[in-house]
Order: C-alpha cells, then sequence, then structure tokens
C-alpha cells in the first residue's frame, strides 16, 4: 500500500481535515469538541448577584436574538465596568469607538448600545447580508469578512478610530489570527482587543487541535512569552502579527475569551523598599 494511501485511510479513521499535517494529527486525536446541549438556566440565578451586563442581558426578553457564554458577561463586568459607566455618563473626553466582528441577528449590538450608552460609536460586521435588513438602529451594520483588510481599514476610517474589538466572528484560528494582525495596530493606545469562543481552538474542524501549532490559542501563548522577552535575553520577537511588549501591556484569559490591552509594557526595574543599610539586609 502506497504512503498517501495510509495517508488517506488515516484522515478518514480520525477524521482529520486536509488542511491538518499530520504532524498534528497527535493534537487532533487529543481534541473532542465538547458543547453543553443545554443553555444557562437563570431562575436559579439571585438577580442581585449578575453582573450588570447579565441583568441587561436577560431583561432583553422581547429584543433581537443573540449568544453569549453566561460567564462571558462577568468577564465583559470585570474589564468594562468603570468604562462603561463613564460611557453611559458622558463623563469620557470623547465617545468610546467598537467594533464587534460577527453579529448574527443584532442581539448583542443592541446590548453593548445599552451597556455602553448613547454617545458611544458602535459598528458590527458580518459576512451575512441579511444584517442590513433587520432595521437594526443600535449602531452601524456592515456586510463584509472579518479578514478582508481593506474592507476592515474602511470601516476603521468611517467609525474614526478603534477603542474596542470584539471578535465573535468565525472563531477558525486562521480567521482570528488574521484580524488581531489587521486590528490591533489600529487600537487607540489604551484600547483593549477580545477574542470570544477560543475553545475552537483545540477543535480540528476550527484550525485548532490541543496545542496545535498554529491555533489561535497557541499563538496568544506565544505572546506570554514575549511579554516576558526581558527576562531570557532574546532579541524581541512580533510574530506573524506584530504584537510584542512594546505594544502590548498585557494578556489576560478567561475561559475561552482572551483580553488584549494595547499599550507599551515598561522596562521592568525593581524597587529597593526599606532601609537596606539595616544589619538584617546583608544577611
Amino acid at each position: 500500500m502506497k504512503v498517501s494511501d495510509l495517508e488517506y485511510l488515516l484522515r478518514q479513521k480520525l477524521h482529520i481535515p486536509p488542511d491538518l499535517r499530520l504532524r498534528d494529527v497527535a493534537a487532533t486525536v487529543r481534541s473532542r469538541p465538547v458543547s453543553p446541549g443545554k443553555a444557562k438556566d437563570i431562575a436559579s440565578e439571585p438577580r442581585e448577584l449578575m453582573p450588570l451586563l447579565a441583568q441587561m442581558a436577560v431583561d432583553a426578553t422581547a429584543g433581537r436574538p443573540f449568544v453569549k457564554w453566561w460567564h462571558y458577561f462577568a468577564a465583559y463586568e470585570e474589564q468594562f465596568a468603570l468604562l462603561a459607566r463613564q460611557s453611559r455618563d458622558g463623563t469620557l473626553e470623547r465617545p468610546l469607538r467598537i467594533l464587534e466582528m460577527g453579529v448574527w441577528r443584532g442581539g448583542s449590538l443592541d446590548l453593548w448600545r445599552q451597556y455602553f450608552g448613547p454617545d458611544a460609536v458602535i459598528y458590527g460586521i458580518d459576512i451575512d447580508k441579511v444584517i442590513t435588513t433587520l432595521g437594526i438602529d443600535s449602531a452601524e451594520v456592515r456586510v463584509g469578512s472579518q479578514t478582508d483588510e481593506i474592507f476592515l481599514l474602511s470601516v476603521i476610517e468611517e467609525m474614526g478610530g478603534l477603542d474596542i474589538v470584539i471578535d465573535d466572528g468565525s472563531h477558525v484560528s486562521k480567521d482570528v489570527l488574521a484580524s488581531l494582525r489587521i486590528l490591533f495596530p489600529l487600537l487607540a493606545e489604551g484600547g483593549t482587543y477580545v477574542i470570544e469562543d477560543l475553545h475552537t481552538s483545540y477543535w480540528p474542524a476550527w484550525g485548532g487541535g490541543l496545542r496545535r501549532k498554529g491555533s489561535s490559542i497557541e499563538f496568544l501563548k506565544d505572546l506570554i512569552d514575549g511579554l516576558h522577552q526581558p527576562y531570557f535575553g532574546r532579541s524581541k520577537r512580533s510574530g506573524n502579527v506584530g504584537i510584542n511588549r512594546d505594544v502590548l501591556h498585557s494578556i489576560q484569559f478567561y475561559d475561552s475569551v482572551a483580553v488584549l490591552k494595547k499599550r507599551a509594557c515598561a522596562e521592568p526595574q525593581p524597587f529597593r523598599g526599606g532601609d537596606h543599610s539595616r544589619p538584617e539586609a546583608s544577611i
């Protein structure tokens, strides 16, 4: 039997997509897509313990449909509570500029409008042209791909800049990284880039797999090394999307969510506290 035939049989048996290299087969075997079948039951959830964003989502019972994992609301509240309150109160120096990629039927855009208030500049993009027929008035909607650089640049120019990106698009690793490469440099200083549904990085059909090279989660892990570059002495590397500690202040992970903060990461300097002339300092 030819090697090519063996490869074909192996791919068929293990359901390995054609674009997956055989050296990544181990990652495929280790990865089994699991999605809970039950939606969140909010009946047992005390309202006073819900994050504000979750309360708003629960109250939108007659609104446009959307889907977010329940624990995302707490993550967003942790990241944006103060900023959102200032935006709602109109106490920011200028309006926030927010882009969501992948808006399905527009319900999340309505939610962001309520959360960030009337002054925020909110745009949503999707590849499905139906979004232009739904009468969405809480945000501007544009049809195009999250990997189309010319399209994205035109949207950002129309927005007048960019402060927050929420990637709820295809969740395919190559698309996630393409968008990050295009949009992260366009973020204003102090801006925030959120990537949702990173669990797909472990699923072969989305270009993922446990520890699969080239998946979005593996790239984000590499950024952690980049943040710590001063401690292992190698020259700064920006990888394939042009991000290093000169522009990346922090990266924070939640279950299936990564939050990247854009601003320079200062060179580390130790602080010597107390009196170092005391005898115990030399012990």
